[in-house]
C-alpha cells in the first residue's frame, strides 16, 4: 500500500509541476541602440513553434559564465514569458544577459549560436 501511495504522490507532483509551467508561444526580438534605447521599428516577433523552441532550448542551455561582467550595448533584446534579455550574437558565439541580473552572462554552444543567428538574420 506504501508503495501505491508513493507512486500516487510522484505522479500528482509530476503533472502538477508539469502543468504548471508556462508556454511560450512567441518570442519578441527587439534590435538596440544602447542598453536603454530601442531601435525603431526593429521588433521581429517569432510565433512558428519551431523557432520559438529553437530560442527557449538555447536560452535554457546556455552555460553560465564566472565573474562580474562589463559588457558593450547588448545588439537585441530577447523577451519570451515573463522573461527578458540582452543578446549578443555571431555565427560562432552568442552571449545573453538577463535583464533582472546584469552582472552576470551566459554563453551559447556553437549550435545554439549558429541556429540563433540564422533567425535573426
Amino acid at each position: 500500500m506504501k508503495k501505491w501511495f508513493q507512486l500516487f504522490l510522484l505522479i500528482t507532483l509530476f503533472l502538477v509541476g508539469g502543468c504548471s509551467s508556462a508556454i511560450i508561444e512567441k518570442v519578441d526580438v527587439y534590435g538596440m541602440e544602447s542598453f536603454s534605447v530601442v531601435k525603431g521599428d526593429s521588433l521581429i516577433s517569432f510565433t512558428d513553434s519551431d523557432a520559438v523552441d529553437d530560442f527557449v532550448k538555447a536560452f535554457k542551455k546556455a552555460q553560465k559564465e564566472p565573474g562580474i561582467v562589463d559588457m558593450v550595448d547588448p545588439e537585441y533584446k530577447v523577451e519570451f514569458g515573463e522573461e527578458s534579455y540582452y543578446l549578443w550574437i555571431s555565427e560562432e558565439q552568442g552571449t545573453i544577459m538577463n535583464l533582472e541580473d546584469t552582472n552576470t552572462i551566459y554563453t551559447f554552444s556553437k549550435n545554439s549560436a549558429e541556429t540563433i543567428y540564422g533567425l535573426l538574420n
